[in-house]
């Protein structure tokens, strides 16, 4: 896929990571939507993309809920004609123990918040992609909350790795890629002290993020990016 084409929706565009990657596409010539419910955070790497490349936009959405995310993806396609690339970020925690004394608030908060606006977006991507001539991609990347640390939690490893495997095999008829991204650290760490995911990685998830678009054999397959070894 040529990216210097390509619309791309960056799901949480203000962290670190969104705006890494929303930098690189920048410079390669992508025509951005910037989406995030921090509106601050998301203002300025809207700044920053445009001292780039002026082809970038910013989506500002509050809530993440079905409606809100069509209404976005339908302002998306009727300025910029096209959606060819979505990046949708899970920002998840570990499942809670089933003997927490919160365990089934814990739980219901997950999938309420990080599970249930990762399938929201996947889940629009498709439907608007689904009906273009051209191949799209859906791009997975799953982060820890928690200071986006590189360590990524198993439960969020697994849910993404998961779906995207059978998206990828859902969507292969539409002409639809669907690949994933999952940081690790090699630092030997507990978790509560990793580092906030610094430059290098950031750079080394954008250009995993680029692999991923560029390749147009890469479907139903995670990409671990590694720091720290």
């Amino acid at each position: 896929m040529h990216i210097g084409q390509s619309v791309v929706i960056i799901t949480d565009a203000g962290n670190p990571i969104g705006k890494a990657v929303a930098l690189h596409f920048a410079s390669l010539g992508a025509t951005l939507a910037l989406v995030d419910n921090n509106e601050v955070e998301l203002k300025k790497t809207l700044r920053s993309c445009r001292k780039i490349n002026k082809s970038s936009a910013a989506f500002y959405i509050k809530y993440y809920d079905e409606l809100t995310i069509s209404a976005l993806f339908q302002q998306v396609k009727e300025r910029f004609g096209a959606i060819n690339i979505l990046l949708n970020t899970w920002t998840g925690t570990e499942i809670p123990h089933l003997l927490s004394p919160t365990s089934i608030i814990d739980f219901n908060n997950i999938m309420q918040n990080s599970a249930a606006s990762f399938f929201i977006f996947g889940k629009m991507a498709a439907e608007f992609m689904q009906h273009q001539p051209h191949q799209s991609v859906i791009i997975n990347l799953a982060l820890s909350h928690e200071n986006h640390q590189p360590h990524t939690p198993t439960t969020s490893k697994t849910v993404v790795s998961g779906l995207t495997q059978n998206w990828a095999n859902e969507l292969a008829d539409f002409n639809i890629r669907v690949g994933g991204i999952v940081p690790i650290n090699h630092q030997d760490k507990p978790y509560d002290q990793q580092p906030i995911i610094g430059v290098p990685m950031q750079d080394e998830i954008a250009r995993n993020v680029e692999y991923i678009v560029r390749n147009d054999s890469f479907s139903g397959r995670m990409i671990e990016s590694e720091i720290g070894v």
